[in-house]
């Protein structure tokens, strides 16, 4: 005699497992300190007088691998630029794409660290830090390297989350 689950027996399984299944890849964004909008408050950070941006807004997207970030803002000059670029946080080295020969090699530094350099060869050209405050209210990005132009610059952003 072959026995069968009721329809309502089996949808509830089915969707468990789903939630089960769903569910953490939804947790770890939600949960991951990183993850979310954050606007430039320009009164707390120190720009470079190269970099006198007049707004910036950062949106992070964590997952187990990549960490995607898209930003927008007003520049110095008054253009709006937009863009979104993605950081492989494994310690491996993994071509820019919109940069022929460069690399970015980034890591976490602790749960609430993220840090990444640009190498070119051997040479790292640009380093990164994004940390987030134990409250989970600030984010404070150091950001050197050379510009466009070849100038070295050095800068802290500090966001406020949104």
């Amino acid at each position: 005699m072959k026995r069968t689950l009721p329809r309502t027996s089996l949808l509830l399984i089915l969707a468990g497992i789903l939630v089960a299944v769903l569910t953490p890849a939804v947790l770890s964004q939600e949960k991951h300190p990183l993850a979310g909008t954050w606007t430039a408050n320009i009164s707390k950070s120190q720009r470079h007088p190269n970099h006198l941006f007049k707004s910036a807004t950062l949106h992070f997207e964590v997952s187990g691998e990549v960490v995607s970030l898209t930003y927008k803002g007003v520049n110095m000059s008054g253009a709006e630029e937009t863009g979104t670029f993605k950081i492989h946080p494994d310690g491996k080295e993994h071509p820019i794409p919109d940069a022929p020969g460069l690399v970015e090699v980034s890591r976490w530094a602790s749960p609430r660290i993220l840090e990444t350099a640009a190498k070119q060869g051997a040479n790292v050209v640009g380093h990164s830090s994004y940390e987030i405050s134990e409250d989970g209210k600030t984010l404070t990005a150091k950001i050197s390297g050379s510009d466009a132009s070849g100038a070295q610059f050095e800068q802290i952003i500090v966001c406020d989350r949104q």
